[in-house]
């Protein structure tokens, strides 16, 4: 009597090839990156975010976390960001939630951590000028036995995906 609507099961072939962050297309429009890290050894979150602010009428690039330090970021905000631009999905590692671990993409999130908490991946977020978010990614684990491929996570999503990735530019030291 009844007929429900059952949910498509997306497939590889739905994610293979397409671009995780589309409109992300020029590492020049970043106006504010911050890198989250975990260290294990310590059990503590690292946070670090350089943005341009506005002061006088003057828009530079500062460390809102040390009172608007300046910094000298332009460039090296631009290589990391093209570092992390047009990626593409070349393949779904998992979609379960219970895998995030395995494949070193657990958000770096203090208030979900447990003490010696493992498998934590490194979150970097960018935004334009406006504060729109370009990108919110969760970088985990290098791919074994394939350099330069590691396993990303969408903040929020569960979906596990192996992407080609610069990931050299991305530190919570500037």
């Amino acid at each position: 009597w009844f007929a429900r609507p059952v949910s498509p099961t997306a497939t590889i072939e739905d994610y293979r090839n397409q671009p995780l962050y589309p409109d992300f297309n020029d590492p020049l429009k970043v106006a504010d990156l911050e890198i989250i890290s975990y260290d294990e050894t310590r059990g503590e979150i690292i946070p670090f975010r350089v943005a341009q602010v506005e002061r006088k009428g003057v828009v530079r690039w500062s460390i809102p976390s040390h009172e608007d330090y300046p910094a000298d970021a332009r460039d090296q905000v631009a290589e990391a960001a093209s570092g992390l631009m047009g990626l593409k999905v070349l393949d779904l590692a998992s979609d379960n939630e219970g895998d995030q671990r395995d494949f070193g993409v657990v958000e770096p999130d203090a208030k979900k951590l447990k003490l010696g908490a493992t498998g934590v991946g490194q979150k970097v977020v960018m935004k334009d000028a406006s504060g729109k978010t370009l990108l919110d990614l969760i970088v985990g684990k290098e791919v074994p036995e394939r350099p330069g491929l590691r396993y990303v996570r969408k903040s929020g999503e569960s979906e596990i995906y192996v992407v080609e990735a610069r990931t050299d530019r991305l530190s919570t030291k500037f």
